[in-house]
């Protein structure tokens, strides 16, 4: 299960506050590839990807990031691992920055190149690396305003936090269109996903929680 929605959505705050539910969920993230232990991961999914990535490179369009190439190595990889950890744990896994959220980046701020009609069949083998890992989603959201008053008055930096209301509504929406458009294409090509969505803008980070658990019957 993956919790997705916009800044200011809440989606820290209510993985934090499932800590204390360890004895049904598992939180989990992405593999760092800052860590030595990750590192046969990302050999190991990250080698094949290049010559796609090659493939697709236009000298009109920037290279990918390390950070963006380390990305693309999780979403092909990663699926395969979540798997194998459902069929061995017993637990409800629960993603902070899942699949969604990095497909999302990827197709937003990424190379122009990866936006082309040629790469289609990469992103639809990544589409479908998905599929059977992923069962449900849990999507946060709330009015512009709010999401944006909670952007400009946390600690956390953000690139809209000192943009105006009407920049800030556009980048927020621009995530939403992008979500949308995953989860259509998901369901499209095979994926059986439960979609439940939540206002975190009408109730307290408590009652969030509580209609979140409700929902897993946890």
């Amino acid at each position: 299960m993956e919790v997705i929605g916009p800044a200011g959505a809440g989606k820290t705050t209510l993985c934090q506050a499932l800590d204390c539910h360890t004895e049904s969920i598992k939180l989990d993230n992405f593999p760092d590839v800052r860590k030595v232990s990750n590192a046969p991961f990302f050999i190991l999914h990250g080698l094949p990807l290049i010559p796609k990535l090659l493939y697709l490179y236009q000298p009109n369009s920037r290279q990918l990031t390390r950070r963006e190439f380390a990305w693309m190595t999780i979403l092909s990889g990663w699926s395969t691992l979540l798997r194998w950890r459902m069929k061995n744990g017993g637990k409800v896994i629960v993603l902070d920055q899942g699949p969604i959220y990095l497909l999302a980046e990827m197709r937003i701020f990424g190379p122009e190149y990866l936006r082309r009609k040629s790469a289609e069949r990469l992103w639809r083998d990544l589409y479908d690396r998905w599929i059977a890992a992923l069962h449900a989603v849990v999507w946060l959201d709330a009015a512009d305003e709010i999401l944006f008053e909670r952007i400009r008055t946390r600690q956390q930096e953000h690139i809209v936090k000192a943009a105006s209301a009407l920049t800030a509504y556009q980048f927020l929406d621009r995530y939403r269109t992008e979500f949308e458009h995953i989860l259509s294409v998901l369901t499209a090509r095979g994926a059986k996903l439960r979609i439940i969505r939540i206002d975190t803008g009408l109730q307290p980070a408590r009652d969030v929680v509580s209609q979140f658990l409700a929902e897993l019957n946890c």
